[in-house]
């Protein structure tokens, strides 16, 4: 009994250690690591080049959206605002999710964002973690998304959804996030 109970542990300590265990990282991983590096994930701009998350040295803010989320279309007067002021202080990423590859491009089109945006297709979602566990893990999928990343890469804040006043007008709440990191 013994022998299989080493075995057992062996097979549990191996997986542990090469992350067998473990499904690829997400873009949505971002908001589950605050404190920590941000997870090492290849995005592609809409312009079909690489795109960074994170660039050491400079503050990242990325915007998690789609084009058929309200609440995103909602935020994305603030985005455009924030990256006129802070824009040269802070880089700016946006990632269209949940949606197809070819609805995101329309969605990243309306939107007319300043700064690079990338396509993460709710199929490759779908195809590393099962649509039942999206369900099922809360908040973690649910847009518009806010990640403010400082210059050593580590996620500090994550907001979801559009911040509202007591009663019920959107506010923009990432000068409050960048203050935090000493950014006026």
């Amino acid at each position: 009994m013994s022998g299989l109970r080493a075995l057992a542990l062996a097979v549990l300590a191996t997986t542990a250690l090469t992350g067998a265990a473990r499904p690829p990282a997400t873009v949505f991983d971002l908001t589950t690591a605050v404190g920590r590096h941000g997870p090492a994930l290849a995005l592609t701009a809409s312009d079909g080049n690489p795109l960074a998350l994170t660039a050491r040295g400079k503050p990242t803010y990325v915007f998690l959206f789609a084009g058929w989320c309200r609440p995103c279309q909602e935020s994305l007067p603030f985005v455009r605002s924030a990256f006129a002021k802070y824009g040269d202080r802070v880089r700016f990423v946006g990632v269209d999710v949940l949606e197809d590859a070819s609805a995101a491009r329309a969605a990243i089109v309306g939107a007319a964002l300043p700064f690079p945006v990338a396509i993460y297709p709710i199929e490759e979602l779908d195809a590393t973690i099962t649509p039942d566990a999206q369900l099922r893990a809360g908040s973690k999928y649910r847009i518009p998304a806010d990640v403010l990343i400082d210059g050593d890469g580590v996620v500090r804040y994550v907001w979801h959804g559009l911040a509202l006043t007591s009663g019920g007008e959107p506010v923009d709440v990432l000068p409050g996030y960048l203050a935090k990191l000493g950014i006026e």
